[in-house]
């Protein structure tokens, strides 16, 4: 089987446009009903152990490898600038973005807060990064306080690293001591939500999620393995600014493909007490596929719906369906058949993909009654970033790490895989450019979550279980000027 496979610590190789990435990161728009069933207590932030002392500039390698990527961490004797360290050139002070502890729904996050105290914990048992031990602080912006929660970043971090808060359009207050951008931080996100946030600058994305532009090739897999279903879609959206924009993303790819957009139907983002009116407008449309934009539990009672009422077309989903909740909710026999895409390797084939099980052994083994799930895979990809980049940016300063200098080299890096965990992405600058491949995993008849499209090692597997599809990137037109950029920020 052909391979898509970085090279040993993400030599760069300069900057393509050819990478491209379907929405994968629209799985944030399940934190609301999905991140409540987190399970497990809230731990406050924690210091972790810190590493010994290297003599070295450039970091000396534990070691350790995660997935097909050395480590990017071990002994040496890195610093950093001390205007930007957050209190201590000798640490690294990272902040994580979550949303963990709101009253509204708790646990909202918690994977990625797992994700990056598990990070963490491997990181600095060989050493930290050149010899800094990391540090987490926990910015929790409890869903409504995220003013508060910036106030304290722009205040004790060097960076922001593995996170994301579900209102992060309100990370630009427009104020000195409370805003990204006039604060001067720096961030490589778990995720992004907001069309803000995704296309700013100051941050460098591991699974890019530009909102002016997106890959087709979802819609392609879908018409190889399900051409009947995929002749017209109702595209189904929680009326939320955010969603309106993975709303025109997802029809920009309908239109790019010739496929009929049956519909356009919205909904309050809360949900519906009773689906069967929305479920009847979409069986009246004629629509053979169901686009959804929204979260697992809602899906799940729409999904639902339909199938009581004999709708025999095919739900056509993103990420963040995969997600047990979603299955729960909507019923096995009505949930089979549902599709789901991805540019993650899903955890039933962690025993094929060595980056994916050692994801889940990392963060059972260090944090509790953790929560295992592809946003947490997506958490830890933007910590492997992180580190790599460090490395390459006190390769080239003398050992001495700035946020721009971190972010730059983050944007240098191509054919990002997180060591496996998911398909080659271009993190770049200003959103970056998501990857060109994708696969598509299906609710069987039991109620499991299983590989659709393609077969691995077939004629249709193009790497590592994955389809590519070159020049696929779609326009968005309806979602250009919503970047906020600070003229001062790196990148």
């Amino acid at each position: 089987m052909p391979e898509i496979r970085p090279l040993p610590r993400q030599i760069r190789t300069g900057r393509s446009r050819t990478l491209h990435l379907t929405a994968a990161l629209v799985m944030l728009l399940a934190l609301i009903g999905a991140s409540c069933a987190a399970k497990g207590d809230d731990n406050a932030a924690t210091e972790t152990t810190e590493g010994g002392e290297g003599t070295e500039t450039t970091a000396e390698v534990a070691g350790d490898s995660f997935g097909d990527l050395e480590s990017p961490c071990g002994e040496g004797d890195y610093t950093v600038d001390p205007d930007e360290a957050g209190g201590s050139p000798d640490t690294l002070r990272i902040g994580v973005a979550n949303d963990r502890t709101s009253q509204i729904r708790n646990g909202l996050n918690k994977e990625m807060w797992d994700a990056s105290n598990a990070f963490a914990a491997w990181c600095n048992d060989q050493g930290g990064i050149g010899g800094l031990p990391i540090e987490i602080v926990d910015i929790d912006a409890k869903l409504l306080e995220v003013e508060s929660a910036m106030t304290l970043a722009c205040n004790s971090v060097f960076m922001l690293v593995g996170g994301g808060q579900v209102q992060d359009n309100l990370q630009f207050s427009g104020k000195p001591d409370s805003d990204f951008h006039e604060c001067g931080l720096a961030d490589i996100p778990g995720f992004t939500v907001s069309p803000e946030k995704s296309d700013s600058n100051g941050q460098v994305q591991p699974v890019p999620h530009p909102s002016t532009e997106i890959g087709n090739s979802w819609l392609q897999n879908f018409k190889t393995a399900e051409p009947d279903a995929a002749e017209s879609f109702a595209v189904v959206w929680g009326d939320l600014p955010s969603m309106l924009t993975i709303r025109n993303q997802t029809t920009a790819v309908i239109e790019d493909q010739g496929s009929e957009v049956a519909g356009i139907f919205d909904y309050p983002v809360t949900g519906l007490s009773d689906w069967t009116p929305m479920a009847q407008n979409v069986i009246n449309s004629g629509a053979t596929a169901v686009a959804f934009v929204g979260e697992p539990t809602n899906l799940g009672s729409f999904v639902k719906s339909l199938r009581e009422q004999g709708w025999e077309g095919t739900p056509m989903v993103e990420t963040n369906m995969y997600d047990q909740i979603f299955i729960d909710s909507a019923g096995a026999e009505n949930a089979s058949g549902t599709v789901i895409r991805t540019v993650y390797h899903p955890f039933e084939e962690a025993d094929q993909w060595p980056a994916t099980q050692q994801y889940v052994d990392i963060v059972t083994e260090n944090v509790p009654d953790a929560k295992l799930a592809v946003l947490g895979m997506q958490s830890f990809s933007a910590w492997l970033l992180f580190a790599t980049a460090s490395n390459n940016c006190a390769e080239s300063n003398d050992g001495l790490l700035t946020r721009a200098c971190v972010l730059e080299a983050a944007a240098d890096i191509d054919g990002w895989t997180g060591g496996g965990l998911h398909a080659p992405t271009d993190p770049g600058e200003l959103g970056g450019v998501p990857s060109e491949c994708e696969m598509l995993i299906t609710v069987n008849d039991e109620g499991a979550f299983e590989r659709l499209y393609p077969e691995i090692d077939s004629d249709d597997d193009d790497g590592d279980g994955f389809k590519c599809y070159p020049d696929s990137l779609v326009e968005v037109p309806d979602n250009e000027g919503l970047g906020k950029i600070g003229p001062d920020q790196p990148l």
